[in-house]
């Protein structure tokens, strides 16, 4: 028989709901009304045998439609309702009945959902799905018989649960409508679905009368994931089956993730020396078409740029379609299209490669480099690469191409307006500091670290000031010491900056260029664990004063005693946007956290 239980077993396992659909069940009293009207009632005799024939026709139904269109087509089925309650997180909760565990839809286990120990904006909600899967609608709810409700609220999603994203609609919204009251259910289908293993919510606004209060459930399904990283030295070849026709319409897919802002993705070649090149190019994505086989200024016909900040460790999908004589590009949601002249063709391309090339073609590049980082679900005209890749059929493979995307141990923090800053504990032992960070913005100022001195011997500033960094010591209203150094540093490249003290001698180096000062005060923390170090970025109309005078307001816990910062990037929006990722020294010694 195939039970209830195992229905719910499959149609977990399918990204479904857990009780068959009702389509499903018209469809068969329906097949059993057809089956009355067409044969008589059956005698005593007959009665076991029909009945086990309706029941083999009944299951045949629900087995064809469940292994069908429904895994196939549909993907709106419930992803939280069946997750066990480790897969649940929060900021904080107000008791062990209010835990994040509590906070499925329709449920009025514990206290009847989630609520955090202070409602404000800082509080948030995560949900482990357990891998990689499509995401294609939400819907909440307030705590159960309550005066708790969320009125609005933010979706992050990340891979990893570290390097997180907002979620915002094609209108560049990312705000949400929630509740009204604490019952009913306000879905919410998204535009584009997004594709994540962790979902956060960060509720934004809350019922006035009462505090912050959650149920949810997110709809959607499995996600097909084939993927290879390239490790900046490897290469991928795929070359035509000789005996492929060609076509008016080539289409060509993938989505890519990397921290390496420069590099070859792809390179199309013709049989005839057409070629079309797409490389990441400070960040952003670089499509040009060339003619011939040497490489030479000439040989460039017309180019296309998309995109920005793409080396920031998100996917981005990317696609290039041929439709006779044009060539439509996208990036994410971005699209260029580019004329091929009448003298090119590039309908006989006869090999792609992905990751890099070598020999002449690779000098045909702006980057010189190959690619690295990961791929995924890399598609040449419904050919799927990466399958090939494994199988070994048509590929050939330079290098060395693993078919996992590994992740970094970076953990991206981004400082997305004028008030925004982050306070870390730090302790100096011995009688040196050294501290380091990489950062990348548009803002001409801004605060990149500050903390106290030991002995009161005053505070450190290490900001940006018209494009170029200063490390200043202050004490008493009196400026002791003032360093400026590097120039442009606001043009949304990465920039080194490291900070290293020991003895009165006082070092800052901005991209491996140094400045010394040899009779500063002693650069150690007020005392060890002194929650000193402040992170922050003013905004365009705040004065060089204000902000420095600015007092600290939240400690986030840590546990590295001596913070290392690599930022990642953002444009800058009406306000600073400074992406940041984390790393930390340990006993004077770099150590990724």
């Amino acid at each position: 028989m195939f039970s209830a239980a195992r229905w719910r077993e499959r149609a977990a396992r399918n990204g479904h709901t857990t009780e068959p659909p009702r389509a499903l069940h018209s469809s068969v009293k329906r097949e059993k009304a057809q089956l009355s009207s067409r044969h008589p009632a059956p005698s005593n005799m007959d009665l076991g045998l029909k009945r086990r024939s309706g029941t083999f026709l009944w299951l045949s139904l629900l087995v064809c439609c469940i292994g069908g269109t429904l895994s196939i087509e549909n993907c709106d089925g419930s992803l939280v309702s069946l997750l066990p309650p480790t897969a649940f997180r929060s900021s904080s909760q107000l008791s062990s009945s209010h835990g994040p565990g509590f906070a499925k839809l329709n449920r009025r286990d514990g206290a009847g959902g989630w609520s955090p120990m202070e409602s404000n904006k800082y509080q948030w909600l995560e949900i482990n799905l357990g891998e990689r899967t499509e995401i294609t609608a939400i819907a909440t709810q307030g705590r159960y018989g309550s005066s708790d409700w969320v009125t609005g609220y933010q979706l992050m999603f990340s891979d990893t649960g570290h390097n997180w994203r907002q979620y915002r609609q094609e209108d560049s919204i990312g705000v949400f409508s929630g509740n009204t009251n604490a019952d009913s259910v306000v879905p919410f289908k998204l535009h584009q679905s997004m594709i994540a293993r962790y979902l956060r919510v960060v509720p934004l606004d809350w019922n006035p009368m009462g505090r912050i209060g959650l149920r949810l459930e997110a709809y959607g399904c499995q996600y097909k994931s084939d993927v290879m990283e390239f490790d900046g030295s490897s290469s991928l070849l795929y070359r035509f089956n000789p005996n492929s026709s060609q076509t008016t319409k080539d289409r060509l897919s993938l989505k890519f993730k990397t921290l390496v802002h420069s590099g070859t993705i792809i390179h199309m070649e013709g049989m005839h020396g057409p070629s079309l090149i797409m490389e990441l190019i400070q960040g952003k994505l670089l499509f040009h078409l060339r003619k011939g086989k040497r490489p030479s200024p000439s040989d460039l016909h017309a180019s296309v740029w998309l995109g920005s900040l793409l080396d920031d460790q998100h996917w981005h999908s990317v696609t290039i379609e041929r439709v006779s004589r044009h060539l439509n590009f996208t990036v994410d949601k971005s699209t260029q299209q580019l004329q091929i002249p009448s003298h090119l063709s590039l309908s006989d391309i006869s090999e792609i490669s992905f990751g890099g090339v070598s020999g002449l073609s690779a000098l045909r590049t702006l980057s010189k480099k190959n690619f690295q980082g990961c791929m995924e679900n890399v598609l040449y005209n419904d050919v799927n690469i990466v399958n090939l890749a494994q199988e070994g059929h048509h590929v050939s493979i330079t290098g060395a191409v693993s078919f996992t995307c590994s992740e970094p141990v970076d953990v991206p923090v981004t400082f997305s307006s004028p008030g925004s800053f982050l306070q870390l504990p730090l302790s100096a032992p011995g009688d040196e500091i050294s501290i380091s960070l990489e950062f990348r913005t548009w803002n001409k100022a801004g605060l990149l670290l500050t903390f106290h001195l030991q002995q009161q011997a005053g505070s450190a500033w290490l900001y940006l000031s018209e494009a170029r960094a200063r490390l200043q010591i202050h004490k008493a209203g009196r400026v002791l010491v003032d360093i400026v150094t590097g120039s442009g540093l606001n043009d949304g490249q990465w920039h080194s900056v490291s900070l290293s003290g020991r003895r009165g001698r006082l070092a800052i180096m901005v991209d491996r260029r140094g400045r010394w000062h040899g009779t500063g005060p002693p650069l150690l923390p007020r005392r060890p664990g002194d929650p000193a170090l402040l992170w922050r970025l003013p905004g365009r109309r705040e004065s060089q004063r204000s902000w420095m005078q600015k007092p600290v307001q939240c400690f986030p816990r840590m546990h590295a005693a001596h913070p290392h910062w690599r930022p990642g990037g953002g444009p800058d929006q009406g306000a600073a946007d400074v992406p940041w990722k984390l790393q930390r020294f340990a006993n004077g010694h770099l150590r990724n956290h």
